[in-house]
């Protein structure tokens, strides 16, 4: 017995210094690749094509997770969206905490790539998008329950047009904003009908961005990693 006990404590010491995280993914969570793995996953926080030009902390997959009740909502909708010859692409799902801090300490740090702000917050400073209400010190993210996403053509991949790309901060990413074109409008309106319709509800800043309802961990925070 005591020589399991080393072998435990070796190898959980191991990952430690590897950098590899032997964190469970909590009971109450599922991922949507697994339940749902004909959404398209593009997770842009895994990568570099985010608004901070980098891989943000806690991201080591594309893997999306949700809590139990809105992933099997967004399953419902998916089925749905399949109906029409459509399928949802995710943006972002579950968020650590500790990728909102990293957030909140990107905000902090000099504006140093003119090409990524005029990309994704023209109008704004850093500390600004806190401000605005476009990101959040405590974010609905990290309780599980709140998706961003789009709609795709299913063969193509392709996104529907809705007038922005996500995490656009402007006053043109409402989701009613007047300056976007008919059909921008109406595909903004499909994606926003099609949740709705199982229990999700959509912040108006951003035509992406749905939380469901009512949450399952309304005042608890996760800070498993995205892996």
């Amino acid at each position: 017995m005591r020589h399991n006990w080393v072998c435990i404590f070796i190898i959980s010491h191991f990952f430690f210094f590897m950098g590899v995280s032997m964190a469970e993914i909590p009971s109450g969570f599922l991922s949507l690749n697994d339940i749902c793995p004909s959404m398209k996953f593009q997770m842009n926080y895994a990568t570099e094509d985010n608004f901070t030009g980098s891989v943000v902390d806690g991201y080591r997959a594309k893997k999306a997770y949700l809590a139990s009740a809105p992933a099997k909502a967004l399953c419902l909708v998916q089925e749905e969206a399949l109906k029409k010859g459509l399928t949802l692409k995710i943006f972002d799902s579950y968020r650590p905490v500790k990728a909102v801090a990293f957030f909140q300490a990107w905000a902090k740090l000099p504006e140093t790539n003119p090409e990524i702000k005029k990309l994704y917050y023209p109008g704004y400073t850093r500390l600004e998008l806190f401000e605005q209400g476009y990101i959040a010190k405590q974010s609905t993210h990290s309780r599980g329950s709140a998706v961003d996403l789009t709609l795709a053509d299913m063969d193509s991949g392709k996104s529907l047009d809705m007038g922005t790309a996500f995490d656009f901060f402007n006053d043109l990413s409402h989701t009613d904003s007047p300056k976007v074109t008919e059909e921008q409008k109406k595909n903004r309106m499909l994606l926003k009908e099609l949740m709705e319709s199982k229990g999700f509800k959509n912040f108006s800043q951003e035509w992406w961005h749905f939380s469901f309802k009512p949450e399952p961990y309304p005042n608890q925070y996760f800070d498993f990693d995205v892996e």
